[in-house]
């Protein structure tokens, strides 16, 4: 019997963990910040411009490396057909669920907070009309489907924004207080995501957490691929998450 353990193994051997804010690691999205500085440059432009309504916890499962095998995968299991499409989708839904079941407690213990009674996902403003990781969070992953919601909603104009942070990108629907984990596919600005969580909590929501699949880099620009260099020097290990990097469960 196929089980999540075993479609998700593979990815051990392309996944590198995400390395600890410090210095030259931005203490947000865990990407390349110049040494001296908190936050990188596009975390740092998103803060400003959408204030203290942003994500308590931004927790990537991975780093995905433009051109090499994790972010291939987080483009194709949206961008291609058939057979090919949901192999990629039924791999990164194992990939998801393990990482939640194993490491969801440690996201809700970062932000003092019993569990996240909610879990929804950062909506496209790119014009599809069903988003697979809408699918793959409200019916294949164990630990998300059962509490699933829609809550955000583009903006009419949300697509003209491109990729800038902005309150007004979304609306949510209303809430009482409860805290919502945010799923995201790709975090490359992360003003998507920043902007989602920002119009949940307007909308009534108590903590808000970003987990995404891969944080997304270029090696090519600037200082990425030494702080790529260094994350690599430490072996994936399902065990150990971006909040905690020692093995602390059992995978």
């Amino acid at each position: 019997m196929t089980t999540v353990v075993g479609l998700s193994a593979r990815y051990a051997n392309f996944l590198v963990h995400p390395l600890l804010p410090g210095p030259g690691v931005c203490q947000v999205c865990r990407g390349p910040a110049r040494v001296g500085y908190p936050t990188c440059w596009q975390c740092f432009e998103g803060g400003k411009t959408l204030g203290q309504g942003v994500a308590d916890a931004v927790v990537p499962v991975s780093l995905a490396l433009k051109g090499e095998q994790y972010a291939n995968e987080l483009w194709r299991y949206k961008n291609t057909v058939g057979p090919q499409q949901q192999h990629f989708r039924i791999g990164l839904a194992a990939v998801l669920w393990r990482f939640l079941a194993l490491h969801e407690g440690c996201v809700a213990d970062h932000c003092a907070v019993p569990g996240f009674d909610i879990v929804t996902t950062v909506a496209s403003t790119s014009g599809r009309t069903t988003h697979p990781l809408r699918a793959m969070t409200a019916d294949m992953v164990g630990p998300t489907r059962g509490r699933h919601r829609d809550l955000l909603t583009p903006a009419p104009d949300a697509s003209t924004l491109g990729r800038t942070a902005s309150a007004a990108r979304y609306t949510a629907s209303a809430l009482w207080g409860e805290n919502v984990l945010l799923i995201d596919d790709t975090w490359t600005t992360g003003h998507h995501a920043q902007s989602a969580a920002v119009a949940l909590k307007a909308a009534g929501a108590g903590s808000v957490a970003v987990v995404v699949l891969g944080r997304h880099l270029n090696t090519s620009y600037g200082e990425t691929a030494a702080h790529v260099q260094q994350a690599r020097l430490r072996r994936f290990s399902w065990g150990a998450c971006a909040l905690r990097p020692w093995d602390h469960v059992q995978a």
